[in-house]
Parts: C-alpha cells; structure tokens; sequence
C-alpha cells in the first residue's frame, strides 16, 4: 500500500495516509440497451425507436424482470446530415436514440435475458455496455477500512520509530472519499443480428477500496 507523511502542526504528531483495497464477487451488473432508428422524418424514426422500446420492455416483463430494475437514461431526437460537394449539409434522415440501463442478477437466466433483449429489438438493438456491481458493499467496504487502518498505522510506527519515538493516542481520523473500483468485464458499443443465442457472462471480481488519513501523537 501507498503512504503520505506530514508534519501536523508541530514536531509531537504524525499524520499518515493509509489505503486498503479487498476484492468481492458482484452479485449484479448494469447493463446498458441503446436503441436506435433512422427514417425519413422525424415521426417515423420517433415509432420506431417507441416500438422497439416497448418490444423490450414487453419482453423483459415477460421474463419476470422488476420494472424497477429499469430505467431510461437518455432520450435524443437529431437530423443525420451529409456533407454534398459544392453545396453545405443537407439533411438525409432523422435518428432518434434512447438508452435503458437494466439492473440483472448474476445467475443462469442473466445471458438469456441478454440475448432475449437483443431478440426483441432487432436491429435497432444496441449494448452499450455492462458494468459490475456489488449490491451491498458494506461488508467488503468495512474489511477494506480495516486494511487501510492497518497501512497507516504501519507506515506511522516505522516513521516513528526511525525518529527515535513512539506513537501516542490518534488524535484525528478522516476518512478519505474513495469509490470501489469495478474490474470491467466487457463494454461494447455494436450492432448485432436478431438472435436468441445467449453470450455468457462472468461476474470476475471487484476491488472495493478505502483511504484513511489519520495523526498521532508523538510520544
């Protein structure tokens, strides 16, 4: 583990950077279904993309998937163009693209989920990306403070003892902010043909981290 030391005010204490980090399995994962579709006119492309929506929203219903377990995260409506030579962009079509993020439980049903989605959409269906979660971190989160509780103290007795002194009581504890680090397991942004073949995931391994500063007296 890395360490910073400073002087905290004066010569009588030391204050010293700890950072743990353990790794959970992720019992979850995000993931995340762009749909796109490109017509003529605004109102055609703004049908197809709502047809395509509601076909996977239809299907994962089906599937016994929460409807809480999905969201809309972007929604945009804008004109292809194509630069023509001799003259400026001309409008050729319109695209209308929207995003649903999926919360999905590592288990064997996970990848025929995916795929079924994929079905469902057809060519409108994009996968724009799948990241880990642990859904309660807790745990792991307390382990990893206690690990980065341990690096600071070891770093401040070495820092101690080689000045010839002891460590006293601490006299400030902050905790650092620190977010987990997901281990990505895949992300992808492709077209894919209508299938029903399910592509298997993993849910690999997620390092939870934490950072301490703490100061001790000087004795």
């Amino acid at each position: 583990m890395n360490e910073t030391t400073s002087a905290a005010g004066h010569a009588n204490t030391i204050t010293v950077t700890g950072r743990g980090a353990v790794n959970a399995e992720p019992d979850c994962f995000h993931i995340h279904i762009g749909i796109e579709a490109r017509r003529n006119n605004v109102k055609e492309a703004y049908a197809a993309a709502a047809g395509a929506v509601t076909a996977v929203q239809q299907r994962l219903a089906g599937l016994s998937v929460a409807r809480d377990a999905v969201g809309t995260e972007a929604l945009n409506v804008h004109a292809d163009t194509q630069w023509q030579e001799g003259r400026v962009s001309v409008v050729t079509g319109y695209v209308v693209t929207t995003s649903l993020n999926v919360v999905l439980r590592y288990d064997d049903a996970a990848a025929d989920v995916i795929a079924a989605v994929v079905d469902a959409g057809g060519d409108a269906v994009r996968l724009d990306g799948l990241s880990p979660a642990v859904s309660d971190p807790s745990a792991a989160q307390d382990a990893a403070r206690a690990v980065a509780w341990a690096d600071a103290r070891r770093a401040a007795e070495l820092y101690a003892g080689m000045a010839g002194r002891s460590l006293g009581a601490p006299t400030a504890i902050t905790e650092m902010q620190d977010r987990g680090m997901m281990i990505p397991m895949a992300r992808a942004a492709s077209r894919f043909d209508s299938t029903s073949v399910a592509l298997p995931v993993e849910a690999g391994q997620s390092s939870i981290t934490a950072t301490v500063e703490v100061t001790w007296q000087l004795l």
